[in-house]
């Protein structure tokens, strides 16, 4: 990764192709770990589910089966330390990247778990944010952690199954808290902050070291495409991987 020479050649396709790997595994490591931050939240909160590379279901079920998460509960811990775990790994990683002077294969790994752990809670509530300009809530950690508000603060009678009842059929009206909102800031403002500050030491890095613009422009688009590439064997890894908790 270490390369130095400033022409467009195969090298500087593999460099490209190695970062995208970088990243590739690093989301993969990044999500993992931010279900075993729900894992270890049940745990904390006395309630038996099971995670694995994407959803939370019930013990001993897999998604697909038809009761994966029929009557699944949760409670504060088993719905934060997800998120929580996500945080703490990207500020950490952009942290530690921040500190590296040079492009060395250390700060390439580094760089690739940074902008992973970013990515991990900027894109699902960038789609939660474009959902509700239409209207609609789409159901993330985060949101979920709002609807808990309303129904166990904000609106007590409601409780937090009447206010998930009322996500299809009352979504505007469940927008209009602000309670809904705070987790949902609060997570994607750390996450952006975190990717902004990776980014921008990564694209230093990469310009002490590559000469051509088109290279760090391919470099800098690696980690979205990797985000697109990740769901399908994530899934896959989801059904046969799970652990109880």
């Amino acid at each position: 990764m270490e390369n130095k020479n400033h022409s467009w050649d195969r090298s500087i396709a593999l460099v490209v192709v190695a970062w995208a790997l970088i990243v590739f595994i690093a989301l993969i490591i990044s999500i993992f770990l931010h279900e075993d931050g729900h894992g270890i939240g049940a745990k904390l909160d006395g309630v038996h589910i099971s995670t694995g590379f994407n959803r939370v279901g019930n013990p001993d079920r897999a998604p697909g089966d038809t009761d994966f998460r029929t009557g699944l509960t949760g409670g504060v811990w088993s719905g934060l330390l997800g998120p929580m775990t996500s945080w703490i790994l990207a500020i950490i990683f952009t942290v530690w990247l921040c500190r590296q002077r040079e492009l060395t294969r250390r700060a390439w790994v580094i760089g690739g778990l940074a902008i992973a752990n970013g990515l991990a809670r900027a894109v699902p509530l960038t789609r939660v944010l474009l959902c509700a300009l239409r209207g609609q809530i789409e159901i993330e950690d985060e949101v979920h952690r709002g609807l808990w508000y309303v129904g166990k603060i904000v609106r007590p009678e409601l409780g937090l199954q009447g206010a998930l009842a009322l996500v299809p059929t009352q979504p505007d009206l469940l927008l209009a808290y602000p309670a809904i909102w705070i987790a949902i800031f609060l997570s994607l403002g750390i996450s952006l902050v975190c990717l902004f500050f990776a980014s921008r030491h990564l694209l230093r890095l990469w310009r002490s070291q590559f000469d051509h613009r088109l290279v760090r422009v391919l470099l800098a688009s690696m980690p979205l495409a990797a985000w697109v590439a990740i769901w399908p064997p994530l899934n896959f890894l989801d059904q046969v991987i799970r652990i109880n908790w």
